[in-house]
């Protein structure tokens, strides 16, 4: 039976743990390559930054086969910030993105190749500011590159006090086969690198930056953007083209790989959701009496991953939403009109009196810049950061997207029926019960498109609340929650290993040894105790639409609206 809302026996349908393995310092991102049935996890952090590698069995169990050191890359541990993302080549190497420590205009970021048997690097390249995701193409010629950007500092200077432009670096990878890779990699060097930011000569006739979100600080007088103050995040890609999230910017950009140019950056606009705004409401908290505060939202999502169907190309977004501390571009509700994070928070419209308090929209943290809809200082419209969801969009012929499908509060309502002790907690404890709901709620991150038999899903990765949702997006008009895990109530978790889930894997069973479905997970951990796990995933019967009354009543109808709500969205943004 399908895992609807309240239904009987869903907690853990659909989803269940294989094996596992901790890993000291964390386990973020994780890329198995099918060829030989090996993992690589990323193992960074301060004193200390690898790439370790697994062999994955046939019983589902990972066994380390050895690890990088990338200490080396930038003169040693204390000059590296992070390794923040891993690619895992079927040709017999590894790809690393490394941050430098020190974040200045002449710092870049660098890749790192390296032999995946012998651990040694191959050779390092240059490529642009905080790189933070890594791809290549399906045919192997191009490693992609979303470079954030993020603003620098020195020890001299507050860190807003000059930014570095976010981009895309492209390395050219054309005539490296298993055969030659050592010798080929080798030979890499800036010749062979592309990093192409967001200025004008990179945007394809008729492209602008306008409409998309500027998170300066400025921002209340200065609304477009320009060229440094783009941030990708994550990016995806077919042979020709690639598409990356600016999150911070609230938008997907479009690039043409043969001509280096943006071709669409789309502004992605808000999304209306229903959520628990409030981590003061007590007993609003229980699957009997959910708060039900509406509230628009900006996506800004982090992972992207892509599916086709029917011949046309289909993004799902996770919209976790990011403030900018540095940038002090949020403030909670309630603090109208006061200093918060060093400057004057703007007003809100007199109508919403009501609603800002404690029990309402007054705690949630909402953004400066965005929701004066008339121009007069006043907020009209309060805005948080991210939408607690994760979004379908339809890439159309002429560039632009069309929003065909939005979880809704889907997963928030699906914690408060089947698992309500995970409610919006914090950092994988029970002990931080609705402490997340006045930020972003179970801040969906990790994502991963997959296919069983006939049936297509979306597995979500909520950073916060813990779980791992399983949606079957077979049919968009009928979307649903097939499975759910969370390592916290399962008893899995021990020592703070499985927790904030940040990256995820499909591996189809024709595509690993254990001949199942998997998930792979890469977990960030808590008190320095990271992992990653393995879980089996299974397809069930499809409820008919008649069956909704009598699978757990209240859950059951509680699905139903939100199914027809998204739908109606969905089709009012086409």
């Amino acid at each position: 039976m399908a895992a609807a809302l309240g239904a009987p026996g869903a907690l853990h349908a659909g989803i269940s743990f294989v094996s596992g393995v901790s890993l000291p310092n964390g386990g973020e991102i994780v890329s198995f390559d099918k060829v030989s049935g090996t993992l690589l996890s990323t193992n960074s952090a301060t004193g200390t930054h690898l790439i370790q590698s697994y062999a994955l069995a046939a019983s589902g169990t990972l066994a380390a086969t050895g690890s990088v050191d990338l200490n080396g890359v930038f003169g040693g541990a204390a000059n590296i910030a992070s390794v923040t993302s891993v690619f895992n080549d079927a040709r017999g190497f590894g790809i690393a993105t490394i941050v430098p420590t020190s974040a200045t205009l002449s710092d870049f970021g660098r890749v790192a190749f390296f032999d995946r048997t012998s651990g040694a690097i191959l050779s390092t390249v240059d490529v642009g500011y905080h790189p933070d995701s890594v791809t290549l193409t399906p045919d192997g010629n191009r490693v992609l590159i979303a470079n954030e950007g993020e603003y620098g500092s020195t020890s001299s200077s507050t860190p807003e006090a000059f930014n570095r432009p976010g981009s895309v670096s492209v390395i050219n990878l054309s005539g490296v086969t298993a055969g030659n890779y050592a010798t080929s990699l080798a030979a890499l060097n800036a010749s062979h690198v592309s990093t192409i930011d967001f200025s004008a000569g990179n945007l394809a006739s008729g492209v602008t930056l306008a409409g998309t979100r500027n998170n300066r600080l400025d921002t209340l007088t200065v609304k477009t953007p320009d060229a440094a103050d783009i941030e990708p995040e994550y990016i995806v890609a077919t042979n020709t083209t690639a598409y990356v999230t600016l999150q911070e910017n609230n938008a997907v950009a479009t690039l043409d790989l043969t001509s280096g140019k943006y071709t669409a950056v789309n502004a992605l606009g808000s999304i209306t959701q229903t959520i628990d705004a409030s981590d003061r409401d007590g007993a609003g908290n229980t699957a009997s009496a959910a708060r039900n505060d509406t509230v628009a939202g900006l996506p800004m999502p982090d992972t992207v991953v892509r599916f086709e169907r029917a011949g046309a190309t289909y993004l799902a977004t996770a919209n976790e939403g990011d403030a900018r501390p540095d940038d002090k571009d949020i403030f909670r509700a309630a603090a109208q009109n006061t200093v918060t994070n060093g400057s004057t928070a703007p007003d809100i419209h007199a109508s919403l009196d009501p609603l800002v308090n404690n029990t309402g929209i007054g705690r949630l943290n909402i953004l400066k810049d965005v929701g004066d809809t008339n121009g007069d200082g006043v907020i009209d419209t309060p805005t948080m950061m991210g939408t607690r969801s994760a979004s379908i969009w339809k890439v159309n012929p002429d560039g632009t997207l069309t929003l065909v499908f939005d979880t809704g509060a889907m997963i928030e309502q699906y914690v408060l029926t089947n698992d309500p002790a995970s409610h919006n907690i914090n950092s994988g404890s029970l002990a931080n019960f609705d402490t997340r709901s006045d930020d972003k709620g179970p801040e969906p991150e990790a994502l991963a498109f997959g296919k069983i038999g006939e049936r297509e899903y979306l597995f979500v990765g909520a950073e916060r609340q813990n779980g791992i949702f399983q949606f079957d997006i077979t049919d968009l008009n009928n979307v649903f929650i097939e499975g759910y895990f969370n390592p916290v109530t399962s008893s899995l978790d021990s020592g703070g290993a499985f927790i904030s889930p940040e990256s995820i894997t499909f591996l189809a069973a024709a595509d690993n040894p254990t001949g199942q479905d998997l998930l792979v997970v890469g977990f960030e951990g808590t008190g320095g105790n990271g992992s990653v796990g393995v879980f089996s995933v299974s397809a069930s019967a499809v409820p008919e639409p008649s069956t909704y009354g009598i699978i757990g009543a209240v859950g059951a109808l509680a699905l139903a609206r939100l199914r027809r709500r998204n739908a109606a969205r969905a089709k009012s943004a086409r």
